[in-house]
């Protein structure tokens, strides 16, 4: 579904990206972890279409979405760090505002909605609740929903656990499990280990802008587990 052909990227003379290739079919969760200023971010909004790439080539089913942006971001979910939502609004409002924005046909939002917030276990008391009112794993939860409004082929998560608790965690990755059960290939950013083996069928570990370990979990674990494989951290922040 998604491949990348040598991507580069470079800010102001910094190789934030370098010489990057791989690939991802649905059904596929790929955990991309590594320490601060590693190049996860830059190479996500690159494949997010937020970012244009130096050079390499970024194909998603075959279109190269570098130049060809337009044809292939229907097909793309993107879940950004930062809340994307409109406080003052309930959750309903925002879900109708934000299907509406990414193409959702009238006819097929009120659908739409029902299943995403089935996804996102949201119920008919929560959708009618201002943002303002949610809680902060609320708002996370309801920021995929969004993205998931228009039916993506593939979805991209930037750290959507980040400071929340616990059960609000588990319910955003079993909303991923669900998401990759369905057959959508989905990208997430994170810095804890435990989500990171728990979800990923495939790893991506950067490091200087390049990719360190690339390739199926279990393969690259061998019996490992990821803070063994990296030195033995609760996160990747500070690692390699």
């Amino acid at each position: 579904m998604l491949e990348l052909k040598n991507v580069s990227k470079s800010y102001r003379g910094f190789k934030a990206v370098d010489n990057v290739s791989f690939a991802i079919d649905g059904g596929q969760t790929l955990g991309v972890v590594g320490a601060n200023g590693a190049g996860k971010t830059t190479l996500t909004s690159m494949i997010a279409t937020l970012t244009k790439p130096d050079s390499g080539e970024i194909l998603l089913e075959g279109v190269d979405l570098v130049h060809d942006p337009g044809s292939v971001r229907p097909l793309i979910g993107y879940v950004p760090q930062d809340i994307a939502l409109y406080e003052t609004l309930s959750g309903l409002d925002n879900l109708k505002f934000w299907g509406r924005i990414n193409g959702v046909p009238k006819a097929l939002l009120k659908e739409r909605i029902e299943q995403v917030c089935r996804i996102i276990r949201f119920d008919d008391g929560l959708l009618k609740k201002r943002v303002s009112e949610y809680s902060g794993g609320m708002k996370r939860r309801l920021n995929i929903g969004v993205a998931l409004l228009h039916s993506p082929r593939l979805v991209i998560m930037d750290e959507p656990t980040t400071g929340i608790d616990m059960q609000s965690a588990d319910q955003i990755l079993e909303a991923i499990e669900e998401l990759r059960r369905s057959g959508i290939a989905v990208i997430y950013i994170g810095h804890y280990m435990e989500e990171i083996e728990r979800i990923a069928t495939h790893l991506c570990v950067m490091n200087a802008g390049k990719v360190a370990y690339f390739g199926e979990k279990d393969r690259i674990l061998n019996g490992k587990t990821l803070a063994g494989l990296l030195g033995g951290t609760a996160t990747v922040q500070e690692e390699l």
